[in-house]
């Protein structure tokens, strides 16, 4: 007979299952608050070493995406240190032209963003002109005294916050100190990755393990590479169309939103939200009227429309399926730890995790739930059925019958 507890106001019989499991599987209690407890270690631990954890996130995925541009200098017979130097090289040049079409113009309205934000709040006003009514009744009925006494006057006290020049300068020692650490990280990890490789397939016990460890790392190099390059792609004619549509409406420094357009796209569903408000506030300060800024914010809004749901289902089609809702808690996650850079290291960083949990039997179900096998060329193998022997013309068959 099972036992069961009274209830003390009540007085009807409460099951006891949830404590019996807990008392029946004492393992498995301690199991799940270990897992909480790591997990939020390691969250911790990524938050605290974010400066060193950061520059070898990064150089990991700078890596997986240069090997095959490292590969192909080497078919020329330039050595692999040379040919890992060059890919470097040009990645790197790629990624200072592109912030430096950015940083200009961007210094230039940060040097007018006083009137910048005066014009835009003007213009914010307006909007909020039908709503003055109701915002005047809550300021009333917050300046009601209901018969409370007056507060006397208090003090307050003033923090100074450190200089803004001395911030940026802080900032760009440590930025600088970080891309040097990425380069060198970079340039090791391109020039002994075929080495890597080898020894760790080389400690693998059986020949299946060594199989799987092979298809891992091919599949991670194809796959990271190939969203890099396809995305880049993609998002540079959305720069492109960016930067036009602003030169056609009339925006001042369209080189800088278009540049902005193509690296906001690389971050999921939050970097064209985040582009559209820098545009539409871009708008409200630069022009007279609402109707000529609401002009740039819905030319990028139809350019990113037509992106989403034209360009890039047709482009990448069903071979980088990934779940949505896993796209947007990676991304947001990465973004809280470690910023932008995070946000736009977090995709490759996710591809990485799905490969090894496709290759893996026991993260099979974690795969799953991220998204579609990345894989689908693959068909099964059938075994064919064995066809039945029929005896010749004039063959004599001979059938035993058990007694």
């Amino acid at each position: 007979m099972k036992r069961r507890d009274r209830h003390p106001a009540l007085g009807t019989a409460a099951p006891r299952v949830p404590f019996l499991i807990v008392e029946r599987n004492p393992q498995l209690v301690t199991a799940v608050s270990l897992a909480i407890l790591v997990g939020l270690a390691v969250c911790l631990a990524f938050w605290a070493a974010k400066d060193y954890l950061l520059p070898i996130a990064v150089a990991l995925v700078f890596s997986v995406l240069l090997g095959r541009l490292c590969g192909f200098l080497e078919r020329f017979w330039i050595p692999r240190p040379l040919a890992a130097f060059l890919a470097i090289a040009t990645a790197g040049v790629v990624v200072w032209l592109a912030f430096s079409a950015i940083a200009q113009p961007a210094s230039r309205w940060l040097e007018d963003a006083p009137q910048l934000i005066k014009r835009a709040s003007r213009h914010i006003q307006e909007l909020q002109a039908p709503l003055k009514p109701l915002t005047d009744i809550s300021n009333q009925v917050e300046d009601l005294n209901l018969g409370q006494p007056a507060t006397p006057p208090s003090r307050t006290v003033v923090m100074q916050e450190p200089d803004f020049a001395q911030f940026v300068m802080a900032s760009a020692q440590t930025a600088v100190a970080q891309i040097g650490l990425v380069f060198i990280l970079s340039l090791f990890l391109l020039n002994t990755r075929d080495d890597f490789r080898i020894k760790f397939l080389a400690f693998q016990p059986t020949l299946a393990r060594r199989v799987r460890a092979a298809r891992v790392f091919r599949d991670v190099s194809h796959r990271v590479a190939g969203y890099i390059v396809t995305f880049a792609t993609i998002n540079f004619f959305v720069g492109v169309a960016t930067g036009l549509a602003c030169w056609q409406l009339d925006l001042p420094e369209p080189l800088m939103w278009g540049g902005l357009a193509m690296l906001c796209n690389f971050i999921p569903f939050l970097g064209p939200v985040i582009m559209m408000a820098l545009i539409g506030l871009a708008s409200l300060a630069t022009f007279d009227t609402l109707l000529q800024a609401s002009f740039p914010l819905l030319a990028f809004v139809a350019i990113s429309f037509v992106e989403a749901n034209l360009v890039t289902p047709t482009i990448v089609g069903r071979r980088m399926t990934l779940n949505p809702l896993a796209i947007i808690l990676v991304v947001s996650f990465w973004i809280w730890l470690w910023g932008p850079v995070g946000g736009i290291i977090a995709l490759p960083l996710l591809i990485m995790f799905k490969v090894i949990c496709d290759h893996t039997p026991p993260l099979q179900g974690i795969g799953i739930l991220i998204g579609a096998p990345l894989e689908r060329n693959a068909k099964p193998i059938v075994t064919p059925k064995p066809k039945p022997v029929l005896p010749e013309p004039g063959e004599v068959v001979v059938v035993q019958v058990a007694s």
